[in-house]
């Protein structure tokens, strides 16, 4: 099965070590889990969702790369998330963090969720967010999105710095603890 163009563009961004440890907040069922888990060898990627439903067809879409060890699902919202269960997910913190369209980060002020998120990021690590539809490259999406300014503007104010990039309607905000 081909891979959804978005996922390879994301995991281009984020460029995934062999050993790094990633949290995706929000994966639902998507294919994003499978491709970002593709450059790991000794590391993993834990999806949190909130959703049991999606949680649930995301562990039979991913059952191989869960017995593998490369892939790791667990119930859990983001605003439930604290410094002990990322303790017990990933000691020592996680290398990359990313979310893709989860609205949190720009439909209201996520200074709690950013201050949990930086805590979790081991060090050297970044947050990435994602938001967009379609191909890299592509133009003619109508979906609803922040501006890169709504996000930087929370994660400066945060205590992060800040670079951001695009492929046609796809944009990737990068957050490093300062």
């Amino acid at each position: 099965m081909a891979h959804d163009a978005r996922f390879l563009w994301f995991r281009e961004i984020i460029d995934p070590a062999p050993a790094h440890r990633l949290l995706e907040i929000g994966p639902g069922s998507s294919d994003s889990l499978a491709v970002l888990a593709e450059p790991l060898d000794t590391g993993f990627i834990v999806g949190i969702d909130r959703s049991a439903t999606a949680l649930q067809r995301a562990a039979k879409r991913h059952a191989a790369l869960i017995a593998s060890g490369r892939v790791r699902v667990r119930q859990l919202a983001l605003e439930e998330l604290t410094r002990e269960q990322v303790d017990e997910l990933a000691p020592g913190g996680f290398d990359k963090i990313l979310a893709v369209n989860v609205n949190v980060f720009w439909t209201r002020d996520p200074a709690d969720e950013l201050a949990v998120l930086r805590g979790s990021l081991a060090p050297g690590g970044a947050l990435h967010l994602f938001y967009g539809y379609g191909e890299p490259g592509d133009r003619t999406s109508r979906a609803l999105a922040p501006t890169p300014r709504n996000l930087t503007d929370h994660l400066t104010g945060a205590g992060f710095d800040v670079g951001t990039v695009t492929s046609g309607e796809l944009l990737g905000v990068i957050a490093t603890p300062r």
